[in-house]
């Protein structure tokens, strides 16, 4: 609800600037136009535009140094960038299928569009703006440099704020650039996809190494600590978790980091649990009665006074013998507590005099033992979003008391944002569709492979017909996963 409000407050600020810029500019305010001209600002409805030459000399220094060091790295620009077209054109191609595949390749698709508040947590908005403004702005100069290389003047550098995202962008002269010979042409129009390559490289290189870096401070790989409950939270109280538990397993699954969690999470939505019982506490416990079918199909065999009972069904091995009663009612927390093996996988194998039983719930509940260091398992009943929603965790276990664990999390997360983000801006720039850098490189590599044998304007329809069939593919590709996040 705070991000709500504050989208709704920034969407706010943006029409009251809208508004006082209308009403300056129908007044013919002197002072107030000099300045939108002096600054190069742009007011749009929910966009800044923003441009400027103050960079020029800047960047005509820096692509005038080291020239044979950067027609080398641009040329190896050329040739990643020429690897990576096939390869993101079969991707596209993969996940535009998948979407009407009855056998998914994953769970996922391989290239979706970024919603925030649905595939994107509308919390973590802000690494993605910021990552997409480091991506932007060294895609943009690796244009730029590889323009002075091959002498095609830098006109201006910009950026563009739509709403609360942020891309930068940079005006070359683009008769002097489609000028040039193609592998010339070639070598500038993938020098942003190239450097999105590079950061993406180079920030998963940067993650990986984040637990050696924080090794001194901060447990890896042993287990998760909660760093935030919320209040409310159904799992929070005396017997619940605490800011601070370190979290080892969750029924059967063991946890090492915070992708294993979400991981076990995902697992135990609908793998039921079931628990190694020894016969004698079946026999003092048990206060089962006439089994009863409830309206949602679930069994129960307690009664309805029985609080903090649950009915559990017994699960015999094959072919043998049905040892004990179909059902039982026993005290869930007592009997979970005091059982120290698993039989969820089939076939359910239990140690000698302990017999297997699961819990009977609904199809959208669960049960949980969460295992914890040093303190008794807290046993929770209820959904999975539960957890998702109301608890945060972490991967970096502090060795002291006073350390909190937001500088890890921050940094591991905005790595994992630009490594994951670069690279689909790479994937996606490099298709030959509208607007993307692949709509001109697919057409000068047509221009270099047909030249001798077509006319120009043949080359160009050739090129029209396929950046506008690519298109139709990532628009429709996108529109059919929007609307499966959004129903």
């Amino acid at each position: 609800m705070d991000i709500l409000w504050g989208l709704i407050v920034i969407a706010a600020i943006y029409l009251w600037i809208l508004f006082m810029d209308r009403f300056f500019k129908s007044c013919s305010h002197y002072g107030y136009i000099q300045f939108l001209k002096g600054t190069g600002l742009e007011i749009r409805f929910f966009q800044f535009s923003w441009t400027t030459t103050a960079f020029n000399k800047l960047l005509l220094k820096w692509g005038s140094n080291y020239t044979k060091f950067q027609n080398l790295w641009f040329n190896c620009g050329l040739c990643a960038s020429l690897i990576l077209l096939p390869i993101s054109i079969y991707l596209l191609l993969v996940a535009f299928f998948q979407n009407f595949s009855t056998s998914a390749i994953s769970e996922e698709n391989i290239i979706q569009p970024v919603i925030p508040g649905v595939n994107l947590p509308a919390s973590e908005i802000g690494y993605y703006s910021l990552t997409l403004l480091i991506s932007s702005v060294l895609h943009e100069l690796g244009h730029a440099l590889a323009s002075v290389q091959e002498d095609v003047n830098v006109i201006n550098v910009g950026a563009n704020f739509i709403f609360i995202l942020p891309v930068a962008y940079v005006n070359i002269n683009s008769d002097k650039l489609f000028s040039l010979n193609p592998w010339k042409r070639l070598k500038i129009l993938c020098a942003g996809v190239w450097h999105n390559l590079l950061i993406a490289v180079f920030a998963y290189l940067l993650y990986t190494s984040l637990p050696s870096a924080f090794s001194l401070f901060f447990n890896f790989g042993s287990g998760i600590v909660a760093s935030q409950i919320h209040e409310k939270s159904p799992l929070a109280g005396n017997r619940g978790l605490n800011v601070g538990d370190i979290i080892l397993k969750i029924n059967d699954c063991e946890i090492q980091d915070e992708t294993m969690w979400y991981k076990c999470l995902s697992t135990l939505k609908t793998n039921k649990p079931a628990f190694c019982i020894e016969g004698d506490v079946i026999h003092n416990l048990d206060e089962s009665v006439h089994l009863k079918h409830l309206e949602n199909g679930v069994v129960s065999c307690c009664h309805s006074d029985n609080k903090g009972k649950l009915c559990f069904e017994y699960l015999d091995s094959k072919d043998s013998i049905l040892e004990l009663p179909p059902y039982a009612c026993l005290p869930g927390r007592t009997v979970i507590e005091v059982s120290t093996n698993f039989c969820t996988s089939d076939p359910h194998f239990c140690p000698k005099d302990t017999f297997c039983f699961r819990p009977v719930l609904t199809n959208n509940t669960n049960l949980y033992k969460i295992k914890r260091t040093g303190k008794p398992d807290v046993i929770f009943i209820g959904p999975a979003s539960d957890f998702l929603r109301t608890v945060t965790v972490s991967s970096y276990v502090p060795k002291y008391s006073f350390l909190g664990t937001a500088i890890p999390d921050m940094t591991t997360k905005f790595l994992g944002y630009l490594s994951i983000f670069s690279m689909g801006l790479a994937i996606v720039n490099i298709l030959p569709c509208l607007f993307m850098d692949g709509q001109h490189i697919t057409n000068t590599i047509f221009h270099i492979i047909f030249s001798k044998h077509l006319r120009t304007t043949h080359i160009k329809g050739i090129s029209a017909v396929v950046t506008a069939s690519f298109t139709f593919l990532l628009v429709i590709h996108c529109t059919i996963v929007i609307w499966s996040k959004l129903n």
